[in-house]
């Protein structure tokens, strides 16, 4: 407390002693030195020793009292020369910390003014060849207009030199855009169909290998036999040299399989017979009733129509070559004929189209996809002739749709009537997306990741450098697959219920496909905007609900190659025929496409059924039946299925 009190006192006057009266006024000369005082005060204390009566107490007293305030006061002193000291001396290094930075700072402004000076150097030497180039030019640099003219000049190649750089850099852009849209079609013309990536070649050779067991022959029990003999010459029996004949020894017996189909002309006679009594109750005349013909005044058969329409949308012929495969089996006809005769088909399939299309509602699993489809009647109602085929298949049936547009609306005339929630796996389209929103309660969008796949091997097309990104991510997704595999394995096979290892399959596909996302986000946050990898990375982030439907579900597949699959026969008939001439043919193309396949993918003959039922419509006078289900796969009998079975 008295050194904060005294802070800004003097040394004089910290040192002063305070008075303490009269007897106090005394000078150092009645003490003299510290060392004599000291004597003084040993002979003083032997003389009190031996008079202790004639001692002065109190002076003594006081006196002492003087000294021991000295020696107080001078500690005092001292100890604040010493916090003066200390002071001091914070402050000189404080000072010569600042000293030394600024003795830094100097010699690096020397270091800088001797590298300006260099540089400055050089520039001069510029400006010296400057100057004799424009002399030699004939160009005065000191006039200001000289000097301007050029600046104007160097600002505007600056200028123009910062928009070549920008133009080269989006030619840049172009030119590796069209490369990689080159190799992508070269690929689609000329390469590989299959998107699977190389596998290591097999040494193992072609064909049947040597030792394997064979699968014998193919049974054929359903066959129809008929029995030749051939017996050698008469003259080849009898004996050459003596003339008896040979006497039978058995024989050798073989087959042979042949097929012979030829149009043949059914002439049908009814005879006629007249009453031949008197009963006028009874009819004049009775014969038999006329064979059913599917169209009346038509000289076809219902076998005729089967293999036109089995040519025609089973087998993707157009008319032209349906025509010439009837006249090369015997049976001469113009394509036009059979034009008019399929166009009047459809009212025969259209209510097969509605009761597959009531069948798929009840689906909880569908599969959706569209396709172009040519109509050549669209062009005199508008500019272009393109409509589209779209196509919904479940388990076991398929249905095709032409529609005019892709919209949500076409899509809608397929998906909307569903009875319950339904998985709809799907592409990415626009369409579909519109319809979840429309459909929040009804349709389940589940996304493709063959699509995502495509879309990294479309990103790295003619893109080299981004080969060992491709492979990285392509082998990503190709572990999401084994791994779901994996999976599927583990249920049971009969009731599709998690087996003994499922929850561990489950756990290890869940955490890869939570890595694949996770890899997908940081490497989007490190790539610039413009960079092509981040287009696909996008777009499995955006559509990420909708790629993990199949965790939850097991039974939704990963991706829809059954779709394209179903699709990839009608576009084959479309372009063997150049799609369809007006929209009722459009519509008869999707209806017939839909029945038939349909037909086909429960394990039925299609011709065999399809003559089937268009001798049931002949006879319902060229309608179709009234009851459709023993014509359904699954609707119909076990022993019908049997007798429409297609052979093994």
């Amino acid at each position: 407390t008295r050194m904060h009190s005294t802070t800004n006192r003097p040394a004089s006057q910290i040192c002063r002693a305070p008075a303490i009266g009269p007897r106090m006024d005394m000078r150092r000369e009645d003490f003299g030195t510290s060392s004599a005082a000291g004597i003084v005060g040993d002979g003083f204390l032997h003389s009190l020793r031996s008079a202790p009566e004639a001692v002065d107490w109190k002076f003594l007293h006081e006196r002492e009292r003087v000294r021991a305030e000295a020696a107080e006061a001078r500690c005092e002193e001292l100890r604040w020369r010493e916090v003066e000291a200390r002071h001091r001396a914070r402050s000189l290094e404080t000072f010569l910390a600042k000293s030394r930075a600024k003795l830094d700072s100097a010699r690096e402004e020397i270091r800088e003014v001797r590298r300006t000076s260099k540089r400055a150097f050089a520039l001069e030497k510029e400006v010296a060849r400057l100057n004799r180039l424009l002399a030699e030019a004939g160009v005065d640099a000191r006039k200001r207009s000289t000097v301007m003219s050029l600046r104007m000049e160097n600002a505007a190649l600056k200028a123009e030199a910062k928009e070549l750089k920008d133009r080269v850099a989006a030619l840049d852009a172009q030119n590796d855009k069209l490369r990689s849209s080159r190799s992508s079609m070269s690929r689609s013309m000329f390469g590989r169909k299959s998107e699977k990536g190389l596998r290591p070649s097999s040494t193992r050779g072609r064909g049947q290998q040597p030792g394997a067991p064979g699968h014998g022959r193919t049974p054929r029990p359903n066959l129809a036999e008929t029995e030749e003999r051939l017996d050698p010459p008469e003259d080849a029996r009898i004996c050459p040299c003596c003339g008896e004949p040979y006497v039978a020894n058995g024989s050798h017996e073989s087959e042979v399989i042949e097929i012979e189909v030829r149009a043949h002309r059914r002439r049908i006679f009814r005879p006629r017979w007249r009453r031949g009594c008197a009963c006028a109750s009874s009819p004049s005349e009775v014969t038999a009733p006329p064979p059913a013909r599917l169209f009346p005044g038509t000289a076809f058969g219902t076998s005729v129509w089967a293999h036109v329409l089995h040519e025609r949308f089973a087998c993707m012929r157009p008319c032209r070559r349906v025509a010439d495969w009837l006249t090369g089996q015997g049976l001469a006809v113009s394509p036009g004929t059979l034009a008019d005769g399929t166009g009047r088909m459809l009212p025969l399939f259209e209510p097969l189209w509605d009761a597959i299309l009531a069948h798929q509602n009840e689906a909880g699993l569908r599969h959706a996809d569209e396709t172009g489809w040519r109509i050549q009647a669209l062009r005199e109602v508008r500019k272009s002739r393109r409509a589209w085929l779209w196509t919904s298949v479940s388990d076991d049936a398929v249905l095709f749709h032409v529609d005019r547009t892709r919209s949500a609306e076409a899509a809608a005339r397929l998906f909307s009537g569903a009875a319950g929630p339904v998985h709809l796996v799907c592409d990415r389209y626009s369409a579909c997306k519109k319809l979840a929103r429309q459909l929040p309660a009804v349709v389940i969008l589940c996304f493709c990741w063959a699509h995502s796949r495509r879309d990294v091997l479309k990103c790295a097309e003619g893109r080299p450098r981004l080969a060992e990104w491709r492979d990285g991510w392509i082998g990503r997704i190709g572990e999401i697959y084994q791994l779901n595999a994996a999976r599927l394995g583990t249920l049971d096979p009969d009731g599709g219920s998690p087996a003994e290892g499922f929850e561990a399959a489950q756990a290890e596909l869940k955490g890869a496909v939570d890595a694949l996302f996770a890899d997908a986000g940081r490497q989007l946050e490190r790539l610039p905007e413009t960079a092509p990898e981040c287009k696909p990375l996008r777009s499995l982030i955006r559509h990420r609900e909708g790629l993990s439907v199949f965790l939850d579900h097991p039974e939704v597949p990963m991706d829809n190659t059954v779709a394209e699959r179903a699709l990839r026969g009608p576009a084959i008939g479309r372009k063997l025929s150049f799609g369809s001439d007006s929209e009722a043919g459009a519509r008869l193309s999707a209806v017939m496409h839909s029945v038939l396949g349909t037909v086909g993918m429960n394990g039925l003959d299609v011709l065999r059924w399809l003559r089937a039922w268009l001798d049931a419509c002949a006879k319902n006078g060229g309608d179709p039946p009234g009851d459709l289900s023993p014509w359904l796969p699954w609707s119909m009998n076990a022993e019908r299925r049997r007798a429409f079975a297609a052979p093994p």
